[in-house]
């Protein structure tokens, strides 16, 4: 067995005080505490990204591309606050994904028309076009699906909401993910998977990463069952996989990201962790994926 890592001590204070904040602002029932949290993970993560590609010489149009996240977050907390948009979303936010439809066209006109003017139409403008389209959907679009499962399900008969639990448990499932590939891999990896994208990846490690999801979902479940009805026991147990293995997925596409533009961390804000966007990886994976496999189940049980 391998000794234990020297980054995991500062990761544990990290995760601990993370969870603290998450879990005091669902304790609290403060919406204006989730679109805060949300709104600096998504908008943290983004500035890190247009940094990561500043820093590897990459062009990018990052006043426009932060701006439209800036615009896609705001858009997505005001609509799904209006009752009469978006939330609750159990007639699939038409509005909401429309809202969103039309910022990205607007976007795509306007990076197109930027370019068009600067009179430069080099290889590197359509490269700025490229990455500047890949960070609005690849981390503020993504993650928003975080605040529409929020509301996806109606409030209480208090006026409170209930879909902050669904979250949650998405965060067990995603982050015990992490640990179970972090712990698994570094205590027993020995065969290596996914070598090309990061050399870190082992095959215990992916079969790790399962097994703590699946275990962390199950027992969620038993404790929050009542809080979760749109859930079963089988469902836990086949969600928490596809969860897993989208988590799995969606930390190699950072490390594919990464290794891109040849960086090991996107930031050192978090000990132990990294940046923002590698906080949040896993959970761009997850959360649309967790948002539709609801929105599923919703139409099933009409």
């Amino acid at each position: 067995m391998k000794p234990l890592p020297t980054s995991l001590v500062p990761r544990l204070l990290s995760t601990v005080t993370l969870w603290m904040l998450i879990i005091a602002t669902i304790v609290t029932q403060s919406e204006n505490g989730y679109s805060i949290l949300i709104a600096a993970a998504a908008l943290g993560s983004l500035w890190e990204y247009f940094w990561l590609l500043r820093v590897a010489l990459i062009p990018r149009h990052w006043r426009l591309g932060y701006f439209s996240g800036i615009i896609l977050l705001l858009g997505n907390f005001w609509l799904l606050r209006n009752p009469h948009f978006g939330g609750p979303l159990v007639n699939g936010g038409g509005a909401i994904f429309i809202f969103e439809a039309l910022l990205l066209v607007l976007l795509i006109l306007t990076l197109f028309a930027k370019t068009l003017f600067s009179l430069k139409l080099e290889r590197e403008a359509a490269d700025a076009i490229a990455f500047t389209l890949l960070g609005i959907v690849y981390i503020p679009w993504l993650f928003s699906f975080v605040s529409k499962i929020i509301y996806l399900t109606p409030h209480n008969a208090n006026g409170l909401l209930t879909g902050q639990y669904y979250v949650l448990f998405l965060l067990v499932v995603t982050k015990f993910t992490d640990v179970g590939a972090f712990v698994c891999g570094s205590l027993l990896g020995r065969h290596p998977f996914f070598v090309h994208v990061s050399s870190t990846k082992t095959l215990e490690g992916c079969i790790g990463a399962l097994f703590f999801g699946l275990l962390s979902g199950w027992l969620f479940f038993i404790f929050f069952q009542k809080q979760l009805p749109l859930l079963q026991p089988l469902s836990v147990v086949i969600i928490s996989l596809i969860l897993g293995i989208a988590a799995i997925a969606g930390d190699l596409a950072e490390s594919l990201l990464k290794r891109t533009l040849q960086t090991k961390d996107s930031s050192n804000t978090l000990p132990g962790i990294g940046g923002g966007l590698d906080l949040i990886d896993s959970v761009l994976f997850t959360a649309p994926i967790f948002y539709f496999i609801l929105q599923g189940l919703i139409v099933r049980e009409g």
